[in-house]
């Protein structure tokens, strides 16, 4: 059966280069979502912020992957996972892969000394990849929200203060600008004050402040603002038609974000010394697996 293909106009080439340009700039943070790199073309100034502009978007750059113009890795959907049901073809190739696990993996909890228990919380699951890559070197744990926190959410975080009891509690919240990312942390904050009689959490949210949206010169979501929803009123009357996703911000900048939020919280001074004693024993895991594997290998 004969291949489907697009027709690149000149027009398509010239956005598909300033897609490849965003891509090669932010290189670090690949792979990227469609939605970030939207947003960075709007940001820019390429295209307009339209359902049509990102419908556009969309077939351009799964075009320009399928002709080779983008590279597959450079780009995922992180809702969409793969789970592989595979066994292994033999047990040599079963005992490989166990020794190259073997004791892999390590992590000392880097806070356990600290006075404070940190946690993140962010409103998209899309920007899971760069939250986790930032807190996964602090030991400190990142919650997807996905919109409205159900009360099991809430409740599983009442049994982790209950586990860290006598460690000053500190919720980090990362999310939209709009009416529904506006109202997340207070809904979250009084379902667990008001009704689950959780007391002493400090709670901040970190991102995305009006001031962001100002200084970094956001593109706006007007969809967000849905005039049925009786949270928009309140919005807009509070800060105006103003709109704008946590995808918007470049990663980096989210990224500078992350760090200096929790860095703001942790006992430096304790968190080196954890770091230290995490190296040394790394250092002794790597001399055993070594002598585990010869020990195979002349049997």
């Amino acid at each position: 059966m004969r291949r489907r293909t697009f027709n690149w106009t000149e027009k398509q080439r010239d956005k598909l280069h300033k897609v490849q340009d965003i891509l090669q700039e932010l290189a670090e943070y690949k792979p990227l979502t469609l939605r970030q790199i939207y947003y960075q073309l709007v940001g820019k100034g390429f295209i307009e912020n339209t359902t049509s502009q990102y419908g556009m978007l969309s077939k351009l750059v799964k075009w320009g992957r399928i002709d080779g113009e983008i590279p597959w890795e450079d780009m995922e959907d992180r809702l969409r996972t793969f789970r592989n049901a595979a066994g292994w073809t033999d047990d040599k190739a079963f005992i490989a892969d166990e020794l190259g696990n073997f004791l892999r993996g390590y992590r000392r909890d880097l806070l356990q000394t600290q006075e404070k228990y940190i946690e993140v919380w962010i409103e998209k699951d899309a920007l899971r990849s760069i939250f986790k890559r930032v807190c996964h070197s602090y030991c400190v744990s990142v919650i997807v929200c996905r919109g409205f926190t159900s009360v099991s959410v809430l409740n599983d975080f009442r049994e982790r203060l209950l586990y860290y009891r006598g460690r000053d509690p500190v919720m980090l919240y990362f999310g939209d600008f709009d009416p529904s990312g506006v109202e997340m942390l207070p809904a979250m904050r009084t379902t667990l004050e008001e009704e689950l009689g959780v007391t002493g959490v400090t709670f901040k949210r970190i991102a995305l402040l009006k001031g962001d949206i100002q200084k970094y010169r956001l593109p706006h979501n007007p969809s967000a603002l849905k005039r049925k929803d009786t949270r928009t009123t309140k919005h807009v009357e509070a800060h105006g038609e103003v709109a704008v996703e946590l995808d918007a911000l470049r990663p980096d900048i989210l990224e500078g974000k992350i760090r200096k939020a929790i860095d703001s919280e942790l006992d430096a001074k304790a968190f080196r010394r954890e770091v230290a004693t995490h190296r040394r024993e790394i250092d002794k895991l790597d001399q055993l697996k070594e002598e585990v594997e010869e020990f195979i290998e002349n049997r």
